[in-house]
């Protein structure tokens, strides 16, 4: 059931790019918007069902894996580091992704009225707490799991 789960997630991402390919050579901005949140919800349904018909799997897979990282598996220790790497370098994309309009946004309303620097600056590190829960779990991946 696993195999089928992560063939149809596999699928939802075809689909979803797809969709945004469509969109972005029609060149009109609403059906991008519709393209870009029609395509995320596919994906997260997807997801949503490789999770729950692909447990029993990785929960097979558990006692032997555990048994693997315990003698020092190389893989799964490869496998650990690049999911940290995965953890910090997406959560750093998308505090960058938020930054980028807030911080423009920022500047424009402090040059305008300076008493509201201490807004922005609340603003900002809003959005820095994405890189930094990228970091938290980062960190849980190396020396929790």
């Amino acid at each position: 059931m696993g195999i089928i789960a992560g063939i149809l997630t596999l699928v939802a991402g075809v689909i979803y790019f797809f969709i945004l390919f469509r969109a972005i050579a029609s060149r009109k901005k609403e059906s991008v918007k519709r393209a870009v949140i029609l395509g995320t919800l596919v994906l997260v349904l997807s997801f949503v069902v490789l999770g729950l018909f692909s447990t029993n799997v990785f929960a097979q897979e558990t006692s032997s894996a555990e048994q693997q990282t315990q003698k020092g598996d190389p893989i799964a220790l490869g496998l650990k580091y690049v999911g940290a790497a995965l953890a910090v370098g997406l959560a750093a994309i998308g505090a960058g992704i938020a930054v980028g309009p807030i911080g423009v946004s920022a500047i424009s309303v402090i040059a305008e009225k300076p008493e509201m620097l201490g807004t922005s600056l609340i603003f900002i590190g809003l959005a820095e707490g994405i890189a930094i829960y990228g970091i938290a779990i980062a960190i849980l991946i190396m020396f929790v799991i």
